[in-house]
């Protein structure tokens, strides 16, 4: 089993993404600075690569995944890595996982 290198927060946040050209919809179950993991109708292939925007509450705009990478798939619940975050959203995901410590959402 793969140690992971960022901590996940189990944090619910609305998500749109691009697979393989197709769109698909649903929400995160967890979120790192270096990924999530999404439960959604739409089935994923591991090593599929993942297009993201995801919505977190308190900021104008989703943070944009340029491109991530689907790191498993099972049932109706995929992993994926984040590999290039587009624009401000790696500050704008970092000041959200320091919030939601700070509130105790998750830990």
């Amino acid at each position: 089993m793969a140690i992971r290198k960022d901590v996940r927060y189990q944090v619910q946040c609305p998500v749109a993404y691009v697979i393989d050209g197709k769109a698909g919809q649903g929400n995160t179950f967890n979120l790192s600075r270096g990924g999530c993991a999404i439960e959604s109708d739409v089935m994923a292939v591991s090593g599929d690569p993942i297009s993201l925007e995801i919505t977190v509450p308190g900021q104008p705009t989703p943070l944009s995944v340029e491109l991530g990478k689907v790191r498993w798939a099972a049932r109706r619940e995929f992993g994926v890595e984040f590999m290039i975050v587009g624009g401000d959203s790696k500050r704008r995901l970092d000041d959200f996982l320091i919030l939601v410590v700070r509130q105790g959402i998750s830990g």
